[in-house]
């Protein structure tokens, strides 16, 4: 007897039902393997300079080559960042020496690693399977106000350059410092005369860190796309580090891209001890998890679900509140300005369900569960930067 139009449509039904569980545990996957996935903004390098290692994996800190290859991740700006401490001549020679270490790292990890400075090597390097890696610079202090400077860091492979940390100089002015009142505020003639020449190089400006007033200076100066490679959204999250909306309004206009932080104390309010505390023992509890399905499979998903539902029922910062700052974001500046600036390994503590580098697929995962198409999935997690390194680096006049 044949069967029924009724009877194969209920079959139908019943095997979506089954099935459909582990076809979106595959889609999320796939997709995010196959998409380019770039990270704004990562601090590991700091803790090569403290003797650390980023060639093994390890079980210290957000990040190494083989977590990068794990979390999915194709293209990692590192920063070089000198500690307060060194002032100077001794910053100079600090920052030169990052940039030395990593490339050391390179030469010993051909197979692993390639550092780019325009559009076409990065293609490359990701289509060879290596991690694309981009030197920026973030905060000027190490240049010393000196013009040579930047053309020096430019010979050795600069291609980002965040113009000031937490603190200000005689050419632009931090978020911290104007957000106190106790600066003026802006770019001085030297800050846009650097703005036109890192415009001339093909260099991307960084604006996080930067203060309300040198942004909108540097927005007025420079010829290009410009981008905050690890800030957040200030209209979820008050705080000095992160865009308010006109800022990111601004980006779109500009063509630029804000690359959202993952640093929890720019998600949320009142992080105090108790509540890191708590977030620390879900993340404990991830890594539990983590030991008993090393297949991260469907009770893996359903059971990180779990966590995260008892996560944001708490108030706690997680995989959920970044979707949060990364809708506002998008809602506000558009889908194509918007991207991923973790911050990794410059920040004390994660939200849940992100403890490292390789959780990041499921970040990807909870952007499809929230509805974004694959096409602007791929724009988040990395086609937008891809667009305006492209255009910047390949604009070069020097």
């Amino acid at each position: 007897m044949k069967n029924s139009r009724s009877d194969i449509f209920f079959t139908c039904i019943l095997l979506l039902l089954l099935y459909a569980p582990a076809a979106a545990q595959q889609d999320f996957m796939q997709l995010h393997r196959e998409a380019v996935v770039v990270d704004g903004h990562n601090d590991v390098l700091g803790r090569v300079m403290r003797g650390g290692d980023m060639e093994s994996w390890g079980t210290h800190g957000h990040s190494d080559l083989p977590r990068f290859a794990r979390g999915g991740l194709d293209v990692q700006i590192f920063s070089i960042w000198v500690p307060s401490r060194e002032r100077g001549e001794n910053a100079w020679r600090f920052a030169l020496a990052e940039i030395d270490s990593l490339k050391a790292i390179a030469a010993r990890n051909p197979d692993r690693l390639g550092l780019v400075t325009d559009a076409g090597q990065l293609r490359r390097a990701v289509g060879d399977g290596l991690i694309a890696g981009i030197i920026g610079l973030e905060g000027g202090r190490c240049i010393d106000g000196r013009r040579e400077r930047i053309l020096t860091l430019y010979e050795r492979g600069m291609r980002s350059f965040g113009l000031t940390w937490n603190y200000s100089s005689d050419w632009a002015t931090c978020s911290k410092d104007e957000s106190t009142g106790k600066v003026k505020g802006g770019l001085s003639a030297k800050g846009r005369g650097f703005v036109r020449l890192l415009d001339s190089l093909g260099v991307l400006i960084d604006v996080s860190h930067l203060g309300e007033r040198s942004f909108w200076d540097v927005l007025e100066t420079s010829q290009h796309p410009i981008f905050a490679s690890h800030s957040a959204c200030r209209a979820l999250r008050d705080h000095h580090r992160n865009l308010t909306d006109r800022q990111l309004r601004a980006l779109s206009e500009n063509g630029g891209v804000v690359m959202i932080n993952f640093y929890p104390g720019f998600l949320v309010n009142n992080l105090n001890r108790s509540r890191r505390n708590l977030v620390q023992r879900m993340h404990d509890r991830h890594a539990e998890l983590k030991r008993q399905h090393p297949e991260r499979g469907a009770a893996y998903l359903s059971a990180v679900d779990d966590l995260l539902k008892q996560a944001q029922k708490r108030g706690l910062p997680s995989l959920y509140t970044i979707a949060d700052h990364i809708d506002h974001a998008v809602q506000v500046a558009g889908i194509d300005h918007v991207g991923l600036g973790s911050d990794f390994d410059g920040i004390s503590i994660t939200p849940v369900g992100l403890r490292d580098v390789t959780d990041l697929p499921l970040l990807t995962r909870v952007l499809q569960q929230r509805g974004y198409s694959e096409a602007a999935i791929r724009n988040i997690l990395g086609e937008n930067f891809l667009r305006i390194f492209s255009a910047v680096t390949g604009s070069a006049t020097r």
